[in-house]
């Protein structure tokens, strides 16, 4: 395999093996570098920067290219107004993994509560409220909990497989646990530290080393319910899901964190408590996240490596756009980050019509959308193509 992660698969704990563990300079501590992703094959093999080896450019070493795949494992329980089978889209997502990885991609970010489908706006089909309080016919039910915070077997059946698709080809899962606006699926604070501690559990009893830890996606932001419950106790969680590693008597963790909206105000508990630095770069210029990338670098509050795992540059898919996608990666790796592309039209949006990109990087104006969705995929994945590889 190309990538330094085409490693032996070793075999532990009750038969099940892995191929691959990821871990962060600052979890490995003095003589790592802590602005920097490991990997490794097996617990007696020496830990090693992301994209290390020849056929690498230098600079990317200790970086994770990633892909936004927020619906890969969606199931909307009030869905009726278009047949939609979740399995067959997760197996869609399994079988664009070998491309995402042929073009220098490392990672993708997958939640269990879903993300914005675009109901309304961008669907205009759906005209529900892609969020669980309006209820049943206005609102969306997007969860893999249960409202006391156990888990459906379903959900669990589709990260099961992609979790190890993911896995046999040295690839890494960003895996989001609480969305807003679906939080509220969850009865309240025990719910929530229940499926905290549940998923967590599931992780560690498949051996899931491959698997990076997002508690919430922008905690930051309007919309989470029970009193912002979640956003003020993230150090908590952030902490609840560590814990399980030490109770559970396995000599291995998870890198844990959770993304904010804004670059720069990270909040104090995820400065404290946090293996790395989620970050999401939509709504600012290419030069805005240059710079404040660049501050988050240099700041030695900020834990770990700086991943921005979304980024969001405008939702036509037009060569103007496609400028400021291009000009934004270039310039988050420069500052020293990890970039992470959100293919909004293309795999956010519902029904997630191609999780492949097309043949062509040939993007012109004027293409109908069935032609340029994929098209700027294409030329996306080219670009950071070229940034990994000599």
């Amino acid at each position: 395999m190309r990538l330094v992660l085409g490693l032996a698969c070793g075999l532990l704990v009750a038969g099940r093996g892995f191929c691959i563990e990821v871990a962060t300079g600052q979890m490995l501590g003095p003589g790592y570098d802590r602005r920097a992703f490991y990997v490794r094959a097996n617990p007696s093999a020496a830990w090693q920067k992301t994209y290390s080896g020849e056929a690498f450019r230098p600079e990317m070493a200790g970086r994770l290219m990633n892909l936004r795949v927020a619906q890969a494992l969606f199931e909307d329980e009030w869905l009726t107004e278009f047949p939609f089978d979740p399995e067959e889209n997760t197996d869609r997502v399994i079988a664009a993994l070998d491309v995402y990885k042929a073009h220098g991609i490392l990672a993708i970010n997958v939640s269990m509560q879903g993300g914005n489908p675009g109901y309304g706006k961008e669907v205009p089909q759906i005209l529900r409220i892609p969020a669980f309080g309006p209820g049943p016919g206005k609102g969306a039910l997007i969860s893999a909990f249960r409202p006391d915070g156990s888990l459906k077997p379903s959900w669990l059946g589709r990260l099961e497989r992609l979790q190890r698709a993911l896995d046999q080809r040295g690839m890494i899962l960003d895996l989001m646990y609480f969305y807003q606006g679906q939080d509220e699926v969850l009865t309240g604070p025990e719910a929530i530290r229940r499926a905290v501690i549940e998923l967590t559990d599931w992780l560690i009893e498949h051996n899931a080393r491959n698997v990076i830890i997002e508690i919430a996606n922008e905690y930051d932001v309007k919309g989470w319910n029970h009193g912002r419950w979640i956003p003020e106790h993230i150090g908590e969680l952030i902490e609840l899901a560590r814990s399980r590693f030490r109770a559970r008597g396995v000599s291995w963790r998870l890198p844990i964190s959770a993304s904010s909206y804004e670059i720069i105000r990270v909040d104090e508990q995820v400065r404290q408590h946090a293996d790395l630095t989620m970050i999401h770069g939509n709504d600012r210029t290419p030069e805005e996240k240059r710079r404040q990338v660049a501050q988050l670098y240099a700041d030695p509050t900020m834990p770990g490596p700086i991943l921005m795992n979304e980024d969001n540059n405008g939702r036509d898919t037009t060569p103007e756009v496609l400028q400021r996608e291009l000009a934004s990666c270039d310039a988050v790796l420069e500052a020293g980050g990890s970039w992470g592309y959100m293919p909004w039209r293309q795999v956010q949006m519902f029904p997630f019509r191609h999780y492949l990109p097309a043949g062509s990087s040939d993007l012109r104006a004027g293409l109908p959308l069935e032609q340029s969705d994929p098209i700027y995929f294409k030329a996306v994945l080219e670009h950071i193509r070229r940034r990994v590889y000599r």
